[in-house]
């Protein structure tokens, strides 16, 4: 994503990643690899990027008023190939001990400084946790 501010539009390179529920939630951990794009077989190398993470008010992210900045990871350029354990490294999102608490309603944007690159490659991007 271009934006510094969490507000591209959802699509190919900012996702939704959570949703706290109706007494909110707790976030436990922010996970980024890189994958398949829909089960391909991937190969060549992955492009450098930066994920970056938000927590948004529940409103329209596309209004940076509604977004603050949360963290990002960095993602180094990887050879990647269906058989490589390049494709398999997890690199997490630090987040507070204990966990990250949303009240409800609000959610987590990510979204990617640069495409993922090489053929068939993705970044996966999850949130573990759970609402209250």
């Amino acid at each position: 994503t271009k934006a510094f501010d969490g507000t591209e539009t959802v699509g190919t390179n900012m996702v939704l990643v959570f949703t706290a529920g109706a007494h909110g939630a707790r976030v436990d951990q922010g996970t980024c690899r890189f994958a398949s794009t829909n089960g391909a077989t991937v190969s060549g190398t992955s492009a450098a990027s930066l994920i970056r993470f938000w927590i948004n008010n529940g409103s329209a992210n596309t209004s940076a008023g509604n977004n603050i900045f949360l963290g990002e990871v960095a993602m180094a350029a990887t050879a990647v190939t269906a058989l490589g354990t390049g494709v398999l490294a997890v690199n997490f999102l630090p987040l507070p001990t204990g966990g990250l608490n949303l009240p409800a309603g609000y959610r987590i944007y990510a979204g990617s400084t640069v495409a993922a690159g090489g053929t068939n490659v993705a970044f996966a991007i999850s949130a573990i946790g759970g609402d209250y």
